[in-house]
């Protein structure tokens, strides 16, 4: 029986979190939104604005939909509201490493950031398709408005290339011209 499920090349996923109907699926080459039509979709609570709803399934994939009663996670290092903060990524021109920040903490401050750059620094590039709005309003031109619409259109129909946000209302060549070396898909 093994054997057979192997030559059939079956997978499976399991969805968790705010969709109608959680469990284990059956996968064939499917993306999470395929799966999380399967499981019924969203429920009304459902956060998808975080998830690349493109990404292809892998088997024994586990897929979780939050919802927008999901308390956020909170950066372990310096406990600020943000899903996750960025590492400084480090480059020389001889050697390529990641420095690592260190927290100084005390009592009567708070959290201090403190690192040491070389020359050159690598920029973290935003993935349109996966920002928060906070990262999104970041972008020099793009305001609350446009934010949301950017985390709309990509819900129903997720960024391939990053000229397509343009198709956004509210992002011309204008504001493109000034974000397009800082985002990514």
């Amino acid at each position: 029986m093994i054997n057979l499920i192997l030559s059939l090349n079956i997978m499976f996923c399991d969805i968790k979190g705010a969709v109608k109907n959680p469990g284990v699926y059956e996968i064939n080459n499917n993306n999470i939104y395929e799966i999380i039509n399967l499981a019924g979709g969203p429920k009304k609570d459902a956060s998808l604005s975080l998830i690349n709803l493109s990404k292809k399934v892998t088997d024994e994939m586990v897929i979780y939909i939050p919802s927008t009663n999901d308390r956020p996670k909170k950066c372990p290092i310096c406990i600020c509201p943000k899903v996750e903060c960025p590492t400084p990524e480090i480059t020389t021109p001889a050697t390529t490493a990641l420095v690592t920040t260190k927290m100084i903490m005390t009592t009567t401050k708070p959290v201090i950031p403190t690192t040491t750059y070389p020359q050159t620094s690598k920029v973290s590039l935003i993935n349109i398709n996966l920002a928060s709005k906070v990262e999104l309003i970041s972008l020099n031109g793009i305001g609350d408005k446009i934010a949301d619409a950017i985390i709309e259109y990509r819900i129903i129909a997720p960024f391939t290339f990053i000229e397509d946000i343009m198709n956004v209302k509210g992002v011309g060549e204008v504001v493109f011209a000034k974000i397009k070396s800082f985002i990514t898909v």
